[in-house]
Order: structure tokens, then sequence, then C-alpha cells
């Protein structure tokens, strides 16, 4: 390690050598040769700001006003988290910034380098409090999450995700409501039959797994299916109303720069993209966009898009803190059996190795021997679970709001790129679960605790219990799917 500081030390010196030669500094000891203890000596922090103009002292400030005497040229640097190096400043005086993420140490180190006139290189480390942002601001976190990253994919209702509607044509009824919407098209009719409004080209939007991102330092970007990425810019959530009560469509605007959103195009219009756009609605887990040519009145034509959360499954499980699912049936089925590890799942609601499945009715009736010939309220379409992320609970009800059970519950080793079997693990009480319906297939009552979570997006969650941990490939296991309460 000693040998790599030293050369990247070296290079350093040759850097500043190069850079910072007019003001190096001139005098009857200029070309005495210091050591790092001098250097450190020389270098006075004169105060923390909360400005960059250093107008607002703050103990805690991002801002570190600083100067050397005697005069001497230094560069001040920390590290990004990939390892490399993050100037913060060059001169014999100024300001750098210091601002870490949330959640990190308050007490940030930096380092301090200078050159000797015999071309070495001196240094020192050092560290200073500076403030850590408590939370992100609410029409930041809304679209980026708790981790300040968050992928969004398209959300097809019906089998439309971006279409035209009439203009200012209402406020939503619900999450998957577009106002006056006419009509719409799935993802991969987009550069298809609906290649026109492209302008005719193909750059990647027109599939299922295109994605697009929105992190914390303003950036959008979006990619096609395989990773490449399409188009990048910024973003600014203004005039963000939570509960919808806002003006126009009542949640805000969204603009942009560079077109960053999938499919950035205004129907009909031959290709022309659009960077201001209307929010219909928004939540953690939803967002659905309109956008009009300028001039357009209540009524004519404007164009739609819906997306959904794809990669943050605290926002999926508890919304903005607690966040009610039910019982998902597909082609007649909810729940049953399958054989294990037998592939992937999608967005569709497949399930790898499908044996076979019932209807929530089915469960404590016909059913009712894998929960020990025990009725607890659970065989009812309209009973639900909630996961309350404030308390770290998920608690299942009966159809009428009767506590059925409850647990606490942890989201372990997800990660939304995975191409295997499973994207992470959902656990629950050691010898309990609040989870709906939580017993393992043709166990006589046994209660599945630990959940593998083969799907889940904002608007599905599909998982798999590997019961005891014994079963291998096509073996038996038990599968649940559960979506949204509306």
């Amino acid at each position: 390690m000693k040998k790599i500081f030293y050369f990247a030390m070296a290079a350093l010196a040759g850097a500043l050598l190069v850079s910072c030669e007019p003001t190096l500094i001139d005098g009857p000891d200029a070309k005495a040769p210091i050591g790092a203890s001098e250097l450190q000596s020389s270098f006075v922090i004169d105060g923390q700001f909360a400005d960059a103009a250093c107008t607002i002292p703050q103990a805690d400030g991002n801002y570190i006003k600083y100067h050397t005497s005697p005069a001497r040229t230094v560069q001040v640097y920390n590290f990004k988290a990939d390892g490399s190096k993050n100037v913060l400043t060059t001169g014999a005086s100024g300001v750098f910034n210091i601002t870490p993420k949330r959640g990190a140490d308050p007490n940030q180190t930096f380092s301090v380098a200078a050159i000797n006139q015999d071309a070495s290189v001196i240094s020192f480390d050092s560290s200073v409090n500076v403030f850590v942002p408590a939370d992100l601001a609410p029409e930041v976190k809304v679209l980026t999450g708790e981790s300040g990253v968050k992928v969004w994919k398209w959300y097809p209702v019906d089998g439309a995700t971006w279409g035209n509607a009439g203009y200012h044509a209402g406020k939503v009824s619900g999450p998957t409501n577009i106002p006056g919407q006419w009509w719409g098209c799935v993802p991969e009719d987009l550069e298809d039959s609906q290649i026109a409004h492209a302008g005719g080209t193909v750059y990647g939007y027109g599939n299922s797994d295109a994605y697009m991102i929105f992190n914390e330092d303003g950036e959008c970007i979006s990619y096609k299916a395989d990773g490449t990425q399409i188009a990048k810019g910024s973003y600014s959530l203004q005039n963000y109303t939570p509960d919808g009560s806002g003006d126009g469509y009542g949640y805000g605007n969204l603009v942009t720069t560079d077109a960053p959103i999938l499919y950035p195009f205004l129907v009909n219009t031959g290709g022309q993209r659009t960077n201001e756009y209307e929010v219909a609605y928004i939540d953690p887990n939803v967002l659905e966009l309109i956008s009009a040519k300028p001039g357009m009145g209540e009524w004519d034509e404007c164009t739609w898009w819906r997306f959904k959360n794809a990669s943050d499954p605290d926002a999926a499980l508890a919304g903005d803190g607690q966040r009610a699912w039910t019982y998902y049936p597909i082609d007649g089925a909810t729940w049953g059996n399958a054989g294990y590890n037998a592939g992937k799942a999608d967005a569709s609601g497949s399930i790898p190795g499908y044996w076979w499945g019932c209807l929530p009715e089915q469960l404590e009736t016909e059913q009712l021997n894998h929960s020990g010939g025990v009725v607890y309220g659970y065989g009812s379409s309209d009973a639900y679970m909630v996961f309350d992320s404030v308390l770290g609970t998920v608690t299942s009800y009966k159809a009428d709001g009767t506590k059925i059970a409850s647990s606490p519950y942890a989201v372990e080793n997800f990660d939304w790129t995975e191409s295997g079997y499973k994207l992470g693990d959902l656990t629950t009480g050691e010898a309990e679960s609040g989870i709906l319906w939580p017993f393992a297939i043709n166990k006589g009552g046994a209660i599945a605790t630990n959940y593998e979570i083969v799907y889940m997006d904002g608007t599905m969650m599909t998982l798999i219990c590997n019961y005891g941990g014994a079963a291998g490939d096509w073996d038996e296991c038990t599968w649940w799917r559960f979506q949204p309460k509306q």
C-alpha cells in the first residue's frame, strides 16, 4: 500500500508542478524542503460555513475556508467510494466543500498535499465534523427512495403504458387511472407499430425491461433492457403535492433536461421530445406523467406515461410507511406448489416450475389440511396484510379487518438485477409470520418464516418457500402471489 501511495504522490507532484508553477511561493525560504508536520502547521482552517460564499458561519458547515501561512500551494482531496481521488480544491487559500450522503459519519477525513522545490511530495491527513443531511427532500425521496437511487420501468395496465388522452380531463381516481385516456399501447409496440412517434428511429425504449433511474444527485438516466445507456439529463420535481391537492393534475411538475425519460416523445409529432411534464399521479411505487404541446386546452390531445418502482423493495412493501397487500389470483390461482429452482419469474406473474394452485376461497375449505385443519380467516379474496416500515412488522387481517397474526419482517440481499432464481429474501419471526396464509404446502400446518423473493416490484410480489431448506432442484416448494390492495 505504501508503494502505491508513494507512486500516486509522485504523479501528483508532477501534476502540481505543472499546473501550479505560477503560484509557487517565493522568498528566501522557498527552496528549503519542508516536512509533513510543517505543512500541517501551515494549513489553517479559518472556519466552517453553511454557504459557498462563507457568509453564514456554522459549527458543522459543509464549506470549509482555509489559508496557508506562509503561503504555499496545496491540493485538498478525499476519496470516492470506488477508491479514486476526489480533488476538492487547489491553491494557497480558498474554500472546499464536503457534503456526505445521508447516514454517513459526520467526521470526514481529507488529505492535504504539496510539493517542495525539489519535487518531493509531502502530505498529511486530517478530519472535520460536517453536517450530514438527515433525510432527502420529499420531492427527491419519492423518486429515489431512501437509498437515493431508484429504478423505474414501464407499467402496463390493461395493455397500455404510453398513449394519448384528453388534456386536463380531470384528476386521477387511483394509481392506475389516466384522466381522459383515449388510447395506449404496451412497450413492445413503441418501436414497432408506433415507431412513427419516435421519428422512425429505434432507440431501445420499446422493451418491457427498458428502465430509467432517478438519483439524489438530480440525474435521470434511461437504459435499454441490456443496460446500455440511451439518454441522460437532470430532473426536478416542482410544486410537489403528495396528496394530489395541488393545481392542475394535482401532484406537481417534472422538469428535465436532455429528454432522459423513457420514450420522451409527444404523440403524433413525428419524434418531438419533451422535457416538461405534469404529474398526474405519484407515490413511491407508481409514476404517471402527462405532457402536451404548447397551447393545448382542455380535452385537446396530450401524451401520457405510466411507470412502476422496479428496484426498491422497502417502498414496494410499505410505501411511505404502511402499505396493504392482498392475494393476486392469475388463471385461478394465488397459492400452490411448484418445482423448486425451476427457472426465473417475471412481471407476468408466472410461477417457475408451476404444478398446482388455488383461489383464496379454497384455502380454508378443501385445502384446510395445509393449515392443520384450523380456520383462521385467510380464506377470502378480501383478506389482506399490512407492512409497516416504522414498526418493522407485517400483520395479516381477515376481510372484516380483524387481526389474524403479526410478526417482524426484513428484506435481505435484494438485487433487482439478479438473473438467477431469486431476487432476495423476506424473513419474518422465528416461529411466526404475518404473511397471508403462511403455511408450507403439505406440511400439516407448518408455518413458513423464510421466503425467497422470486419477483417483486411496486405492483406485484411472488414468494417461494423451500421449507426447512431441504428441497433440491424441482423438489416441491410452496408459492404465493400478492398485489397491493387498492
